[in-house]
């Protein structure tokens, strides 16, 4: 019971993520729908959101090695010692 609740509890890189992924593809729509009606997109707004977008994923990336180093296993929690009832 316990490893089924671990499982559906989110983490909060993988909400990050998720929020990244659905900002991106909103984006990408809203440029679509921009290059449609105007003919052009804004190339700098463009620039400055994806590389928004990959300074974030850096700092991802660099709290998961910070983790690692510590020696946090992925998946492991407190929750994981109380009990074992299966």
């Amino acid at each position: 019971m316990m490893r089924k609740r671990q499982r559906n509890k989110a983490r909060t890189s993988d909400v990050i993520l998720l929020a990244l992924g659905l900002f991106t593809l909103a984006f990408i729509v809203a440029m679509t729908v921009i290059f449609c009606v105007k003919g052009s997109v804004p190339d700098t707004l463009i620039q400055y959101t994806l590389g928004a977008g990959g300074v974030e994923a850096l700092l991802l990336a660099g709290i998961k090695i910070s983790k690692v180093r510590a020696g946090d296993k992925p998946g492991e929690s407190e929750d994981t010692y109380e009990s074992n009832d299966y």
